[in-house]
C-alpha cells in the first residue's frame, strides 16, 4: 500500500470501519501526488480503504461552496446597502425633529416672555390702582 499523509479537506465519504475518511496524497510509489480518500486512524488500522478521489467532483463541490460564498456575500451587501439607506433616512428624520424641538422652544420662550410682560403690566395697573386707593383713602380720613 502507498504511503499517505493527511490532507485539510474533509469528505463525506466513510470508512469501511465507519469513520469519516481523510482525503490524503500518495507520496511515493507509481502514482505520487495522487488524492485518495483513506481511513482516519491509518496507519494504526487494518482497514486497507484506497479510493481515488474524483478531481472532477472535488472542483464540482469547490466551485458549488464559492458560488454560495459569492451570493452570501451579495445577500450581505444589500443588507447593508439597506441598513445604510435606514440609517441616512433616520438621521434626517432626527435633524428634523432635533430642528422642530428647537423651534417649539423658542416659540415657548417667546410665549413665557409675553406671558410675563402681561403679568407686569397687570402688577403695574393693579399697583397704581393700589396706589390711587390709598391716596383716596388717606384723603378721605
Amino acid at each position: 500500500m502507498s504511503q499517505g499523509s493527511a490532507n485539510s479537506r474533509n469528505s463525506k465519504v466513510k470508512c469501511s470501519c465507519g469513520r469519516a475518511a481523510m482525503v490524503r496524497t500518495v507520496k511515493n510509489g507509481a502514482n505520487p501526488g495522487t488524492k485518495f480518500y483513506g481511513c482516519p486512524m491509518w496507519p494504526n488500522t487494518s482497514c486497507k480503504m484506497f479510493v481515488p478521489v474524483d478531481d472532477k467532483k472535488v472542483v464540482d463541490e469547490l466551485q458549488m461552496k464559492l458560488l454560495e460564498s459569492y451570493t452570501t456575500i451579495g445577500e450581505l451587501e444589500m443588507i447593508q446597502k439597506f441598513n445604510e439607506d435606514g440609517i441616512k433616512d433616520l438621521e434626517k428624520k432626527k435633524k428634523d425633529l432635533l430642528q422642530k424641538v428647537q423651534t417649539l422652544k423658542t416659540e415657548l420662550w417667546e410665549q413665557k416672555l409675553e406671558a410675563m410682560r402681561a403679568n407686569q403690566k397687570h402688577l403695574s395697573i393693579a399697583l397704581f390702582v393700589a396706589l390711587i386707593l390709598v391716596v383716596v383713602f388717606y384723603n378721605v380720613n
